[in-house]
């Protein structure tokens, strides 16, 4: 290697060049005291509950949390600022980072099959350290620090009641393995649908997203009309279903009628209101229920309803639970009107 001579010392030329190289470069050096110097965070949080176990391979990717950060609520996020959480601990909480998230007013909105969505407006400043960490208000929604999420909105319609017993109801004992299984349902993520989802459901029955703390600025907008309109059902032969109709914020039942059809060689009806005792199948009106049935015959049922209802005011809830009996395996769908 070509040597200089540099007062009493031999010193290579590349070395020299290295000192040189960092003595121009020093000066546009930021240090971390300084700051990031970029116009970009990172965020980083956790979440739960999350599946810890899979029943079948890829259970945990039909149950997974996805975080996004929205210009508002009800929009998508922009490309780069959705993640899905990872599994940090056994417990079930979940860990989340979203990196180069611009400076800006952000909605932070944590999202989960069947549970109610949660939102949390969050402001990211030039002011803020390189991660910045993400934690809800304290309340009872609230451990550690951890977003919690509630249970039950099957739907995702942002509240959690009658239309989400619905659902769970009408997809009751259909596996992970099943065409016709819906993560939303299978609440505890264990592959099967059954009273344990059920009885998760009932513990935050009645809330919604704008009862988790910091969401009291998010408004959902409730569903009305009578819901269900399509009910789909895995069959085993032998066994029985309910379908659940359920009505919401409706002002009048006057001039009104139910119509449900279903594929008669797959479902045999067996009573049209199993919330009361007996076999109801056919035509007049059912004691005690308010249910008036104007038609019955194999494959379609038609009734009124008639319930009192203040001026001025809605009625909601279940207005009668349907029973099934299946002739076959395989699938069905009931149609309500």
């Amino acid at each position: 290697m070509a040597k200089m001579k540099v007062g009493n010392r031999y010193v290579s030329k590349i070395l020299i060049l290295s000192i040189l190289l960092c003595t121009l470069i020093a000066p546009f050096t930021t240090t971390a005291e300084e700051g990031p110097g970029t116009d970009s965070r990172s965020v980083h949080g956790y979440v739960w509950p999350m599946v810890t176990e899979e029943a079948i391979p890829g259970l945990s990717q039909q149950h997974a949390i996805t975080v996004e950060l929205r210009e508002s609520h009800a929009t998508p996020a922009a490309p780069g600022l959705s993640t899905a959480a990872i599994l940090a601990d056994l417990d079930g909480t979940g860990e989340f980072t979203i990196g180069d998230v611009p400076f800006g007013d952000y909605v932070l909105c944590i999202e989960r099959p069947g549970y109610l969505a949660r939102y949390m407006n969050i402001t990211i400043s030039d002011a803020d350290p390189d991660v910045v960490e993400l934690e809800p208000p304290e309340s009872a929604n609230t451990e550690n620090g951890v977003f919690m999420l509630l249970y039950g909105d099957c739907d995702g319609n942002g509240t959690i009641d009658d239309d989400d017993i619905a659902m769970t109801i009408g997809l009751w004992n259909v596996s992970a393995n099943d065409p016709n299984y819906d993560p939303a349902c299978d609440l505890d993520g264990n592959g099967r649908i059954d009273n344990s989802d059920a009885l998760l459901l009932m513990l935050d029955y009645g809330k919604t997203s704008g009862d988790y703390a910091g969401a009291s600025d998010f408004e959902i907008t409730p569903t009305t009309g009578i819901l269900n309109s399509t009910v789909k059902l895995s069959l085993s032969q032998g066994y029985e279903y309910r379908v659940p109709i359920i009505a919401k914020g409706i002002e009048t039942f006057a001039g009104k009628a139910v119509t449900v059809t279903y594929d008669q060689t797959a479902l045999n009806l067996k009573t049209i209101a199993e919330q009361k005792y007996g076999e109801y199948t056919s035509t007049g009106t059912i004691p005690g229920t308010g249910i008036t049935v104007t038609s019955a015959s194999p494959g379609n049922i038609t009734f009124t309803f008639d319930a009192t209802i203040p001026q001025g005011g809605t009625w909601s809830g279940i207005i009668t639970v349907i029973k099934f009996e299946a002739l076959k395996n395989g699938s069905a769908t009931v149609y309500v009107e």
